[in-house]
């Protein structure tokens, strides 16, 4: 009998791949359960998990992709039916997801989210049909007009987050760094109209701006700077959570509480797992046939 190489290729392939998703989702899932919930004030550098509220952060809200609703984040998907023969499916078209930060708040502090690259599941997930590519505001309501599918997910704000990641916390300069880059920014002020300088500082009427002259101006830059700080905002810690590079911490956000997001990785990894199992008993009968 001839070898059927597509087809073993196709079952190996299938075999191995769904093998490793059974195994990176029920690792998920083990960590989910084993990483305990840190607090923003108090997280620790490195990869933690955070549960809180999202919030609007720094940037406006963004409008779905699709139905145009204000939101944090979103994702969409645009299928169109295709038929060919006996053969028919959904094939995608058109896809998008916003990347946009927003930010967490547990009640402790607030962070911020920067979603690229996480496996994100919400609970705002809407499928409806229409007859055109992109929906229009009757679509949702046409009985007839099924050749396109759109799927659109997202996370607004006052949504109960769970996120597990990378955590990083920038601290602002301290206030003698900060003092020194304001004088630095007063006497190149300064030194843009060396006249007006001059006219100010030179004590012995040479024209020139001597070191005796040129520490009164740093003295009077350093004064002026001092005042500047002063007046200043007092600056705060900024703590961000995102995508970790390590293949072994996974980068999660998700509508849901850690328990029933474990359960939800647990049974993908069960199917991932018997998918694997079908397709290598199909190898090995090909194989046997051969």
């Amino acid at each position: 009998m001839e070898i059927d190489y597509l087809a073993l290729t196709i079952c190996g392939i299938i075999a191995l791949v769904s093998a490793i998703a059974s195994i990176k989702s029920l690792m998920a899932a083990r960590i989910i359960e084993d990483t305990p919930t840190s607090k923003i004030r108090s997280a620790h550098q490195g990869y933690v998990e955070l549960i809180g509220f999202a919030k609007i952060g720094p940037e406006p809200l963004l409008l779905s992709g699709l139905s145009k609703t204000p939101c944090l984040w979103f994702r969409y998907n645009i299928e169109r039916y295709e038929s060919s023969g006996k053969n028919s499916s959904w094939r995608s078209i058109e896809k998008h997801t916003s990347t946009q930060a927003f930010t967490l708040n547990d009640g402790s502090g607030d962070c911020y989210v920067m979603p690229s690259r996480a496996d994100v599941s919400t609970q705002r997930k809407r499928t409806w049909h229409g007859n055109s590519r992109h929906p229009s505001r009757t679509s949702g309501m046409n009985l007839f007009g099924k050749r396109y599918r759109y799927t659109e997910e997202m996370l607004c704000a006052d949504d109960l987050l769970y996120i597990i990641g990378l955590f990083e916390t920038r601290h602002p300069p301290n206030p003698n760094a900060a003092r020194d880059a304001e004088m630095a920014k007063v006497l190149n002020e300064w030194k843009q109209d060396y006249d007006k300088l001059t006219a100010r500082f030179d004590r012995n009427g040479d024209g020139e701006i001597d070191l005796q002259e040129w520490e009164l101006a740093r003295a009077e830059a350093l004064r002026k700077a001092e005042r500047n700080v002063s007046k200043q905002a007092p600056l705060n810690p900024v703590h961000t959570i995102s995508y970790s590079p390590s293949r072994r911490q996974p980068y999660i956000i998700a509508s849901s509480e850690p328990e029933s997001l474990s359960k939800r990785y647990r049974w993908q990894a069960v199917g991932m797992l018997l998918v694997s199992l079908g397709s290598a008993t199909a190898l090995a009968w090909l194989i046997v046939q051969q």
